[in-house]
């Protein structure tokens, strides 16, 4: 599974990005981040780009999930957070550098 995770926007404009291969994390980290990706509902959502567009400096979110050769990308924005998609954005956000 590939996980791609980019962060932009905010009153300062930072952007943050992740990206990770889970075949190169421990096994422990893995079952930990597969699992905050089962809750997301990312897999089965597909798609999807729910954001506020009238809203101004919110934080704006990409999360792609690559498994078995099929892409899953979803965005969205501090208003917009998908339902079950809090814990996985929080891990990403703390493993995200300045890109």
């Amino acid at each position: 599974m590939k996980i791609t995770f980019r962060q932009s926007g905010g009153y300062a404009g930072l952007r943050l990005g992740y990206e990770v291969e889970t075949a190169s994390l421990p096994a422990e980290e893995v079952t930990k981040l597969e699992s905050l990706v089962q809750q997301s509902g990312i897999l089965q959502t597909g798609n999807t780009t729910n954001t506020t567009p009238a809203a101004r400096d919110l934080l704006q979110y990409q999360i792609t999930v690559e498994t078995q050769g099929i892409s899953h990308q979803v965005s969205f924005d501090d208003l917009s957070i998908l339902p079950g998609m809090e814990p996985l954005l929080d891990y990403l956000q703390n493993h995200a550098r300045a890109v």
